[in-house]
């Protein structure tokens, strides 16, 4: 008579909300692909969110945890957590975000289970106060992922983290879910984008950092210059009513959609003739990865993040900032044979699929726990 089975370990993935971003699309891809040793479990400690609430719908464990009712982080707060961990049977928690990363690896130490803090932003972010806070967390930590080797060697150094307790995981993308439509044609129809134009898109929060800016300035040259190009900036934020102004004043309002937040997400990443990722700064870019993952030629900006995926000789690399530049690749990507040299590079990108980060973090789960 064979044996039965034990029964998958739980491992949570603590976020305070789970709204659209890089790293609660990361956990949910991951999720499925921890099976049969593991079994996720998504926890959020304020309110659900939007993927939160999309994912508890598609039948997926979302929990709602209630303890961050309000902004402080209270003893008691993280002795509920502890018990609620204690009670559902969680054999680990692994938190991406900066309360969670509090609530997790406090909440584990008093339930007596591992904890993993995922750091996916970059150092350089983060405040003076926040950095104290995050060397407390990964004092606390059982183990500590990050997102790249620079990232690594970064945690290293800041925080005096042995190299034993660091692992690089790559956030994943689902290929069953990033891939190049059947018709690019009818999905912009469908989408009810424009045709006749070259489609510049971008998917990310309308912040700062993502510089925008530079994108609308650069519609803006390459309009003067004769070159039809219409940007189509998917995303929400505080950023939005700036932008839009900026659009009007250089008189491109016209060829600078503003869609807001869209799920899927994925239709809006297959349709343009090139993705746009004008970043300032990047730790990992999920959307560029999943722009690459559907075929789209990618211009980006010359910084860290971008490099790792697509290789410092990219020929669709620009200073970060400088619209000119952007210019004169909008009119470049009007030439085919330029596009070819985009997809050909695109084509040597290592793109981490979903399925190979939940096996390296399967790894890192069986090292914790007994």
């Amino acid at each position: 008579m064979e044996a039965a089975r034990p029964a998958a370990r739980r491992i949570a993935f603590v976020f305070t909300s789970m709204p659209v971003g890089g790293a609660e699309d990361f956990a949910l891809a991951a999720g499925p692909h921890l099976a049969p040793d593991f079994e996720a479990h998504y926890v959020c400690l304020r309110e659900l969110g939007r993927l939160g609430e999309e994912a508890r719908t598609e039948g997926r464990p979302v929990h709602l945890v209630p303890v961050f009712s309000s902004r402080w982080i209270t003893p008691w707060a993280i002795r509920r957590f502890a018990a609620w961990l204690r009670r559902e049977n969680i054999a680990a928690v692994h938190s991406q975000t900066h309360h969670a990363h509090v609530f997790a690896t406090k909440a584990a130490e008093l339930a007596g289970i591992p904890s993993v803090v995922h750091q996916q932003k970059t150092l350089e972010e983060l405040p003076p106060r926040r950095r104290r806070i995050f060397r407390a967390c990964v004092d606390r930590a059982s183990h500590v992922v990050a997102l790249s080797e620079q990232t690594a060697r970064d945690l290293g150094e800041a925080f005096a983290v042995p190299a034993g307790k660091i692992s690089v995981v790559a956030n994943g993308i689902e290929r069953s879910i990033f891939c190049p439509p059947a018709d690019r044609a009818a999905l912009r129809r469908q989408l009810g984008l424009p045709d006749g134009v070259l489609l510049a898109a971008s998917v990310g929060r309308l912040h700062h950092h993502k510089s925008h800016e530079t994108t609308i300035e650069a519609v803006a040259l390459a309009r003067r210059q004769g070159v039809a190009v219409t940007a189509v900036l998917v995303g929400e934020g505080t950023r939005r009513a700036d932008l839009e102004g900026l659009a009007r004043a250089r008189g491109v309002d016209d060829a600078v959609i503003f869609t807001g937040a869209q799920r899927p997400v994925v239709p809006w990443l297959q349709v343009p003739d090139v993705f746009v990722l004008s970043s300032l700064w990047e730790g990992q870019p999920l959307a560029l990865l999943q722009a690459a993952a559907c075929g789209v030629p990618v211009l980006a900006s010359n910084i860290e993040g971008n490099t790792a995926v697509l290789g410092g000789d990219h020929p669709g690399l620009f200073a970060a900032g400088d619209a000119t530049r952007l210019a004169e690749l909008f009119a470049a990507a009007r030439d085919p044979d330029f596009l070819r040299q985009l997809h050909e590079s695109q084509q040597r990108a290592d793109i981490p699929w979903s399925d190979r980060s939940a096996r390296q973090l399967a790894c890192i789960y069986r090292t914790l726990l007994p």
